[in-house]
């Protein structure tokens, strides 16, 4: 069956397409702004700093992912039951109220009121994923998915890289802050005096940043560019046409668990290596995206300065991922999964044991983020190839739900590391550990496929739906 009757000639340039494009773009943007706010505002130099104890970053992002975690699956059988088009209208008309709550909880300062505004985004996301992953096949031809993979990761990551900035903007609005003048003085070295030889030294953590007296605290600019996202990513969304569900009739189940679990058991064996290749990128992912802002700290950096990098590191995604897309053509090359792979975990490896200055720190990021798109856009499409295209939106809610998991799992790592002592600067090699397990895993994974089926440069020519 049919899963979309959007245009009469599926394209890139279909009204459907793009207005899928829109949608997750101004997503995207919302998301990371609001979420880029809170951690920087938890680590060092911000208003809420270590409100929690030290990785506080990691309660933020467990409240991120659980959501994805406990509603993806049932997500997914909506998308398949309903139309993804009104499923995706609906998410988008549930972002208005879930801004409007976070503007009043920035407006009233609260930390608390903020984090429940994140966590009304994380459930309208979770939402959003499956629908939106499996609506690409029935918006472009088949041979076209590597391309529209690659477009929409490039897209998406644009939205970060904007997202970022307005959030470093908009967070210096909010609790304006400059370098401590004191970290910078050296006291005399001058013949201690009695009393001083007498009393005990004790290490004084003195922070990098503090309040800057000169400059208003704004809090009404953050919460209205929520609300200003959301509104646009209502009219991208407006612009696509009616589509049919394509399993109106199927029964859905509240055993969250027991429908993941029926998911897996039918997947086969390449499609399960692709989908945990595909999840644990994100265990990587988060943890380093959790680390990245302790160098606020660590280099005493304005927060404009991290979320520049976090834009640099969107840049060097999207650009990994248009790369990919396209030179993969029509077909679909896992091996450019391995050569990414090989790329962070060599750079999450230098980063780790080496003593960075901020220009050694952006070249690093932007080689991680290249290598990322490289690995991510193959399995992407993979997933989607090798998916039954009668339970997609199942199956993507199933890959939500595992990817998330995994961001939860980093975020319980980075807890861990912090609470046991671990300096921050140190966390790329937990990093570059784990990415180099994964590539080890999967060449041997990939290799056993491509024995049993020949080749997995999979080719897209044939018709699709």
């Amino acid at each position: 069956m049919t899963d979309l009757k959007i245009d009469s000639q599926k394209s890139l340039l279909s009204r459907g397409f793009i207005s899928l494009l829109g949608a997750s773009f101004f997503g995207a943007a919302n998301d990371n702004i609001l979420k880029q706010f809170l951690m920087l505002m938890v680590v060092t130099g911000g208003v809420w700093a270590n409100c929690w104890g030290p990785g506080t970053q990691g309660y933020v992002f467990l409240v991120l992912t659980i959501p994805f975690v406990l509603l993806s699956g049932f997500a997914g059988q909506l998308a398949d039951k309903f139309s993804k088009r009104n499923v995706i209208l609906l998410v988008k008309i549930a972002e208005i109220p879930i801004a409007l709550t976070a503007l009043a909880g920035l407006v009233l300062q609260s930390f608390w009121f903020s984090l429940i505004a994140l966590l009304m985004f994380a459930i309208q996301s979770s939402f959003f994923g499956p629908a939106k992953f499996g609506i690409i096949p029935a918006l472009v031809t088949n041979n076209q998915l590597s391309k529209a993979n690659g477009l929409l990761n490039a897209v998406t990551n644009l939205a970060i890289i904007l997202g970022s900035l307005a959030a470093g903007f908009l967070t210096d609005l909010y609790y304006p802050t400059m370098k401590n003048p004191k970290v910078a003085v050296v006291a005399p070295a001058a013949i201690p005096q009695a009393a001083d030889v007498a009393r005990p030294m004790v290490k004084e953590e003195i922070p990098k940043l503090i309040p800057d007296p000169a400059r208003k605290p704004q809090h009404l600019p953050m919460g209205l560019a929520l609300l200003g996202v959301s509104l646009l990513g209502l009219i991208a969304v407006l612009m696509m046409p009616r589509a049919p569900a394509v399993d109106p009739d199927l029964s859905l189940s509240f055993d969250v668990l027991g429908s993941h679990i029926q998911t897996l058991s039918v997947a086969s064996r390449p499609l399960l290596v692709v989908l945990f290749s595909w999840s644990g990128f994100y265990l990587i992912g988060s943890l380093a995206l959790m680390q990245l802002p302790e160098y606020q700290g660590i280099l005493g950096l304005q927060p404009i300065q991290i979320n520049l990098l976090l834009g640099l590191l969107a840049i060097s995604v999207a650009t990994g991922s248009f790369t990919v897309g396209f030179l993969s053509g029509k077909t679909i090359k896992p091996y450019f999964s391995l050569a990414g792979a090989v790329g962070m975990t060599t750079s999450f490896a230098v980063m780790g044991l080496s003593s960075l200055n901020y220009a050694g720190l952006a070249a690093l990021v932007f080689a991680i983020g290249f290598s990322a798109g490289f690995y991510i856009v193959p399995l992407q499409a993979l997933l989607q190839t090798l998916a039954p295209s009668e339970e997609r939106g199942r199956f993507f809610g199933t890959a939500n739900a595992l990817s998330f998991t995994f961001m939860a799992m980093a975020a319980l790592f980075f807890i861990a590391l912090s609470r046991a002592g671990i300096s921050p600067a140190r966390i790329p090699l937990f990093c570059a550990g784990l990415a180099g397990v994964g590539t080890l895993v999967g060449m041997i994974e990939l290799n056993r496929i491509m024995r049993a089926q020949k080749s997995l440069s999979i080719s897209t020519d044939s018709p699709r739906e």
